[in-house]
């Protein structure tokens, strides 16, 4: 399995892929109390889906478990993450067989933890919707 986000023609393979994914869906439902029925459900439009933290790390060698290389660096993975981020324009996250879909950066949040160089980070993505008018 394949985890990339994509932001026109630039692209990013997660080198070390999480050990989970997530899509989490929900409705808009609302209920009220009506006379004489007592408690009802009104079906609302969906919400937007939300990708739980995403968590990995980049490595700054290349492991025996690295999907693929040459690896970018750490700085090079982290400030394209920024950047799109910044751009005001949504990404694509694509899970090889499982999600597709257009989303925006909610938070990135990064670091290094070992002294080895590798940068662990976590991101939340929340599903971008085009508004088209009619």
């Amino acid at each position: 399995m394949e985890f990339w986000l994509i932001q026109g023609d630039e692209k990013l393979q997660l080198p070390v892929p999480p050990p989970t994914y997530s899509i989490k869906r929900s409705q808009n439902n609302s209920t009220a109390i009506v006379e004489g029925i007592g408690e009802v459900s009104f079906i609302g439009k969906a919400k937007l889906s939300e990708i739980p933290t995403i968590e990995s790390f980049f490595p700054n060698h290349a492991y025996s478990f690295c999907q693929y290389s040459p690896l970018p660096t750490p700085k090079e993975c982290t400030d394209l993450i920024e950047k799109w981020m910044l751009s005001g324009k949504p990404i694509r996250y694509l899970v090889t067989g499982a999600i597709n879909t257009e989303c925006t950066i909610e938070d990135f949040e990064y670091g290094e933890h070992d002294g080895t160089g590798d940068v662990y980070f976590s991101l939340n993505l929340k599903e971008y919707r085009t508004i088209t008018l009619t």
